[in-house]
C-alpha cells in the first residue's frame, strides 16, 4: 500500500465512506476527512487558520471511531469549524479503553469561501467495519444524512 484514502460508495439512503491507510491512526484520520468532504467537498479551500486538540476515549475501536467522528460533528455544530489537516497522534489501548490524540488544523466554514456539501446527521454503527493486517488498515462507515 502507497498512499491513505477514502472514497465515497454507493448506499441507498446515507453516505458510506471506505477508507484506508497502513496504520489505525492513518485511516482513523481518512475517515475524519471523508466526514468533512461529505460537508464541504473541496479541502483545499478550507485554510489550516485554527488549531484544535482533540481527545477521545472508549471501551472499543468502534466506539473509538464513533467518537472520533462525533466530536467533528459537535466541533462544527457548536464551533463552525472545519478542517483540512487532521492527525492522529496516536491510538492507545490502556487499561480496559482506547484512547485517541489528535491535532486538527482548519478554520471557520464560511459559505462565500467553503462549498456546502451534505449534512450529516450522525455516525453510525451500522455497517461499521475496522479490519486491520499487516499491510493495511480498512474501515468502512455510514454517515446518516
Amino acid at each position: 500500500m502507497k498512499k491513505a484514502g477514502f472514497k465515497f460508495e454507493e448506499h441507498t439512503a446515507d453516505v458510506q465512506v471506505r477508507c484506508w491507510g497502513r496504520t489505525l491512526q492513518e485511516t482513523f484520520a481518512q475517515a475524519a476527512y471523508g466526514l468533512i468532504a461529505t460537508i464541504t467537498p473541496d479541502l483545499k479551500k478550507i485554510s489550516q487558520i485554527v488549531e484544535k486538540k482533540i481527545k477521545v476515549e472508549a471501551e472499543d475501536k468502534q466506539a473509538l471511531l464513533f467518537d472520533f467522528l462525533s466530536e467533528f460533528l459537535y466541533i462544527f455544530d457548536v464551533e463552525g469549524l472545519v478542517f483540512s489537516s487532521i492527525e492522529v497522534l496516536n491510538i492507545n489501548k490502556i487499561n480496559d479503553k482506547y484512547e485517541l490524540d489528535a491535532i486538527l488544523k482548519g478554520e471557520k466554514f464560511d459559505r462565500n469561501k467553503h462549498d456546502y456539501g451534505t449534512e450529516v446527521k450522525a455516525i453510525t454503527y451500522s455497517y461499521m467495519k475496522i479490519e486491520e493486517s499487516k499491510e493495511k488498515v480498512e474501515i468502512k462507515v455510514i454517515f446518516d444524512v
